[in-house]
């Protein structure tokens, strides 16, 4: 199976899945709670965690609740039996993410991946609700991203910038659903001469539940500009909850684990077997009684 195929399929299958649940959608928002609930509800628990596998979900962090994460992922599957498959070559993000107030979300991370430091801020415009009178939710990332790596020549602290805004616009269709669309604009500071120093992008983020613990999720992220050297990013895994913590096993051909890595800077291609395995774990801490936001009138 070609690059191509592999993408168009995948694609099919998201629309396939989308019109579905859609049909369903309405029906289905009733079913959330088994308690009555105010029509004008927000809609909450539209994915586990803040984060889809690489993307951004529809979630925050809590105000006041500190998010410890560990993002881990090994290297490509087709390294051969030598390096076992991957599993001797590991990339490793630490960082965190910290509710400020409620719908505004701070985060940041150190990765091991080009020694990279990146940092972010995810602000919701709009939250979804029950009543459909928001009938999505609506929120915006802006991310930047400073590379530590010796390069082979003289590179300014400015060169090893690289930044990503997306507007991250999603609904939750039914108890089991939620699909998100996430146009990006990636800017890299220093860049091959191959590539744009600007790229546009879509990120389409699916869930799919399982049981009351596990979820299927899907991401792609198409380049819809000149993407140079580099592949769209595919990532396909698992969310399962156990208490505190939520563990997301999966696949991917993305190395780097900040934005603007993922979205536009992915060398590896499922085809071709450049494919990772890795796991995301979250564990979140409460900082702040959240009932202080509550009666501040956030």
């Amino acid at each position: 199976m070609n690059l191509r195929s592999l993408y168009s399929k995948t694609v099919v299958c998201i629309a396939t899945v989308f019109v579905f649940n859609t049909a369903a959608a309405q029906d289905s928002l009733d079913l959330i709670s088994n308690e009555p609930e105010p029509t004008n509800q927000k809609v909450e628990y539209s994915f586990k965690t803040s984060k889809v596998i690489n993307l951004q979900s529809l979630e925050l962090t809590g105000a006041g609740v500190f998010d410890f994460k560990i993002n881990h992922r090994f290297g490509p599957i087709n390294s051969g039996a030598y390096n076992a498959f991957g599993l001797d070559g590991a990339i490793t993000r630490i960082g965190g993410e910290y509710g400020v107030i409620p719908d505004v979300m701070v985060g940041f991370g150190r990765s091991s991946y080009e020694k990279t430091l990146d940092a972010y801020v995810k602000y919701r415009i709009m939250h979804q609700r029950m009543d459909n009178s928001r009938p999505v939710s609506i929120l915006l990332l802006t991310s930047v991203a400073r590379r530590g790596m010796n390069f082979s020549f003289d590179v300014t602290g400015r060169q090893r910038l690289a930044f990503a805004t997306q507007l991250i616009i999603g609904r939750k269709f039914s108890e089991s659903f939620s699909l998100l669309l996430a146009p990006s604009i990636v800017h890299y500071n220093l860049t091959p001469s191959t590539t744009p120093n600007r790229q546009y992008a879509l990120g389409i983020g699916l869930r799919q539940k399982l049981s009351k613990r596990t979820t299927l999720n899907l991401e792609y992220i198409p380049v819809l500009s000149e993407k140079g050297e580099f592949y769209n990013s595919i990532s396909a895994g698992f969310d399962i909850e156990t208490g505190g913590h939520v563990f997301q096993l999966h696949f991917t051909n993305s190395a780097a684990n900040n934005e603007a890595g993922f979205i536009a800077r992915n060398t590896g291609t499922w085809n071709g077997a450049g494919v990772r395995f890795g796991f995301n774990i979250s564990r979140v801490f409460t900082i702040i009684d959240p009932s202080n936001f509550k009666n501040n009138n956030y």
